[in-house]
């Protein structure tokens, strides 16, 4: 739980236990008690609840191993004629001699290639840029990690698209 039911709440949930069983034992009575087990079984129950919340929210973690490989622009953000149009003229892969490989493409044919080196951050292997000073609208700016429980997706800067969303699709 959080720093204001440690500071808070616990001490009045002993507080409310203590006066109810103490209640109970003068009154010589049941229901007290039974107040007591179900505000102990709700919190718990928090508990249990809030841990199982916690881990589904927390981002994967992601390796140099995971980000290597294909990937196209996800047209599930914003979808359209603009979005299908970015989908069959932009993909890129990323590969395991730390290289990023761009393709401009026609569908399934390819326009114009740029492959330049990827330079890694010094934390962790999923921040990178590229290392060369291309001027390439797409390439200009380094790209954002977005990630969530069990997929992450980059962002990528562009000057005449604004921001282009890639999702790996192969290894």
């Amino acid at each position: 739980m959080g720093f204001g039911f440690n500071l808070i709440g616990f001490p009045l949930l002993l507080l409310a236990t203590g006066g109810l069983v103490i209640y109970a034992i003068a009154k010589q009575t049941w229901k007290p008690l039974l107040i007591v087990a179900a505000i102990w079984g709700l919190t718990i129950l928090l508990f249990i609840t809030a841990t199982i919340a916690d881990y589904f929210r927390t981002p994967i973690s992601l390796t140099k191993a995971d980000i290597i490989g294909e990937y196209r622009v996800d047209t599930n953000f914003f979808s359209g004629t603009n979005a299908k149009w970015q989908y069959d003229h932009y993909r890129f892969k990323i590969t395991s001699s730390d290289s990023i490989i761009f393709y401009v493409t026609n569908k399934d044919t390819v326009i114009k290639t740029f492959k330049e080196k990827i330079l890694y951050s010094s934390g962790p292997p999923d921040l990178w840029k590229v290392q060369s000073d291309t001027t390439y609208h797409i390439l200009k700016y380094p790209p954002t990690l977005y990630r969530g429980y069990k997929k992450f997706y980059y962002v990528f800067k562009s000057d005449i698209y604004g921001n282009m969303f890639f999702r790996k699709v192969k290894k």
